[in-house]
């Protein structure tokens, strides 16, 4: 695979009233970008807890156009990531560094699928096999 593996940060900014300029153009190519099914995970459980209904619905409609857009681009997580996920949370373990679980999965899926993870978080997905790119300084 060649592109971008897109943290729920990056995509959770496009749904903002004013969404950053900067991801707003990263995003302008579409047919580069792919999304984990970790991201669905994170906003279901973010739309969950919203109390404001409109915007709650407003939101679930939005999460039903993205998962309409990445329906090719969709990346479930198989074995090889599962595994890989587990080495890179030991990893950082042995360094002192805590890994939040579905951070390691999305990061091994990018390791494993050879993508660019765009996000904002860099620092919690410093691994030698990720390569990193934050949308809102590019």
């Amino acid at each position: 695979m060649r592109g971008f593996l897109l943290d729920t940060n990056v995509l959770s900014e496009a749904a903002r009233a004013k969404p950053s300029s900067k991801v707003e153009a990263f995003l302008a190519r579409p047919d580069e970008m792919w999304l984990s099914v970790v991201s669905l995970h994170e906003f279901a459980f973010g739309l969950t807890g919203l109390a404001d209904v409109t915007r709650r619905v407003r939101l679930e409609t939005w999460l039903d156009s993205i998962k309409e857009a990445f329906v090719d681009r969709l990346i479930v997580v198989d074995d090889k990531i599962a595994e890989t996920a587990g080495r890179i949370r030991g990893a950082s373990a042995l360094m002192g560094r805590i890994v939040d679980p579905l951070d390691s999965v999305i990061a091994a899926t990018a390791a494993i699928h050879a993508l660019t993870l765009a996000t904002r978080n860099t620092r919690d997905f410093v691994h030698p096999n990720v390569g990193l790119l934050n949308p809102w300084e590019t």
